[in-house]
């Protein structure tokens, strides 16, 4: 019995003494749980030996009864592979197949290389990886959609270069958030299509002189389509870069949602608290509720470019060949990522926004003088210029006699205009009260993409279909590489069947 088992965690103190959320406990496991590219590549390389058996048989490129051989080798070979790490390359894996069943093990070879072989190895790795990721990033982008139906109304101010800018709501703010997702999952998708070829049949570059059914392979293997040609087929690395790229640029995103959220749940801030279950504390200060799943979140979002600038820089360094001297994308750095993007699904659904302290913000700090601008022009004719010059005075004054942008009268605003000016506007002091309501603020801007209930609605909406557009294109791939495997399943027993 482990030693370990039945402790508390001890970390779980102070004013994070609940248990720490399975979601934001990945972030600190996947370090020390990632394999490596071989290990984690090797059931791949399995699958591709017995559907090239299989389909070399069918060729009668080798006989049945040796195919049948070579066949059931695999699963020996396979078993000692479990329990020794060495047989997971592949010139010693093919010699534990000879030993295994002779030199019929040597025939596995015929019409192909190591080259497309770890290519379309890397392929297969590659592509359940970026379905782990779709599967992810969609279930966020639910938990996004489903925290902003509930904050229609939530009345906040959004910032621009770090200023209290303008009236929103938390609604509008998370389906911005919502869409960056969207054209994420859509750089995903179409990836896949670019990962989801097979190279094989491409032999060491050139191909072979042996007569292959690529296409049988193909689908045996649960791929789309080929990389026709054979050059292509193990030179080609612009998908892994791609992959990485997009890495990069998605989880910029995350980090950036996770550093906002950081900022709401400051003391200065106080406008969202988050849920104990994903916050830490200090050793030391009793006071302290440490974000520390949306630091983690920022920390592995800081770790994808490491691999996408290897990756371009191996490339950049050799010629359009096969080379060992590229660099892979290694399992560790999309586990983080998926983690990160567990950890911040939860940290949203578990947020606990302050709406109070958000609508009290949006009516004091000025974020309402655009509309107190937009109201002197609408009622007095003022170009926008000169109305913008006269608020300007407004919030100095307010400023210098430490109002409140609430307080601001028509008093103030008059002073302004006769500063600026020379005279008095027609305006009324209701007219000054309903351009510095937050709420009222927001529902003026009810037009497409707009913070109004009614316009973020339709956002969600329209989020909300695409959401099943996407979780059906994902169960789609899902069945289909299924399929493919149950394929090759029946075909390797077909060809062992009596023999």
């Amino acid at each position: 019995m482990s030693n370990t088992q039945g402790v508390k965690d001890a970390t779980r103190i102070g004013r994070s003494s609940v248990a720490k959320a399975p979601e934001f406990q990945e972030l600190y496991d996947f370090d020390a749980a990632a394999k490596t590219l071989v290990d984690a590549t090797f059931p791949y390389e399995s699958d591709i030996h017995h559907a090239h058996v299989v389909m070399l048989a069918e060729c009668d490129i080798i006989k049945r009864d040796e195919a049948a051989q070579i066949l059931r080798g695999l699963e020996a070979v396979d078993a000692q592979a479990k329990e020794n790490p060495s047989l997971r390359t592949y010139l010693p894996y093919e010699a534990a197949l000879k030993k295994a069943v002779g030199a019929v093990g040597g025939k596995m070879h015929l019409g192909r290389s190591r080259n497309d072989l770890a290519n379309a190895v890397k392929r297969m790795f590659l592509r359940d990886q970026l379905n782990r990721v779709i599967e992810a990033v969609i279930a966020l982008r639910a938990s996004v959609v489903a925290k902003a139906a509930d904050h229609l109304d939530t009345v906040m101010v959004v910032y621009t270069q770090r200023k209290e800018a303008q009236p929103i709501t938390l609604g509008h703010y998370l389906m911005a958030y919502a869409e960056s997702l969207g054209k994420s999952l859509d750089r995903y998708e179409q990836l896949y299509a670019r990962i989801n070829q097979c190279p094989l049949g491409a032999a060491a570059t050139a191909g072979t002189g042996w007569p292959l059914d690529r296409e049988r392979t193909s689908a045996l293997l649960g791929f789309d389509s080929l990389v026709v040609n054979t050059i292509e087929g193990v030179a080609g690395w612009d998908h892994i870069a791609e992959f990485a790229a997009d890495n990069a640029i998605y989880m910029s995103s995350l980090s950036r949602l996770a550093s906002e959220i950081q900022l709401w749940s400051t003391d200065e801030y106080r406008s969202a608290e988050l849920d104990p279950a994903f916050a830490g504390t200090s050793s030391i200060m009793p006071q302290k509720k440490n974000p520390d799943s949306l630091e983690r979140t920022r920390q592995a979002a800081f770790a994808t470019m490491g691999p996408l600038v290897a990756i371009l820089t191996s490339l950049n360094g050799i010629e359009y060949q096969y080379s060992a001297a590229r660099v892979g994308l290694e399992p560790r750095s999309i586990d983080g990522m998926i983690a990160a993007t567990h950890a911040m699904t939860g940290v949203v659904r578990t947020l606990q926004p302050n709406a109070a302290q958000m609508l009290r913000y949006a009516a004091e700090n000025f974020a309402t003088m655009t509309d107190l601008t937009d109201m002197l022009v609408r009622k007095t004719g003022l170009d926008y210029r000169e109305a913008h010059e006269v608020i300007a005075r407004v919030v100095n004054a307010a400023l210098d006699q430490g109002k409140k942008a609430n307080v601001i009268d028509l008093d103030l605003v008059q002073d302004a205009a006769r500063a600026q000016l020379g005279h008095t506007l027609d305006i009324s002091a209701t007219d000054v009260r309903d351009a510095l309501d937050p709420v009222q603020n927001v529902a003026r801007r009810n037009g497409i993409g707009g913070p109004a209930p009614v316009a973020v609605q339709r956002t969600i909406d329209t989020a909300q279909r695409e959401l099943d557009e996407q979780r059906a294109c994902y169960d789609t791939r899902m069945r289909k590489l299924a399929d493919a495997s149950r394929e090759r399943a029946r075909a390797v027993a077909s060809m062992t069947a009596g023999s």
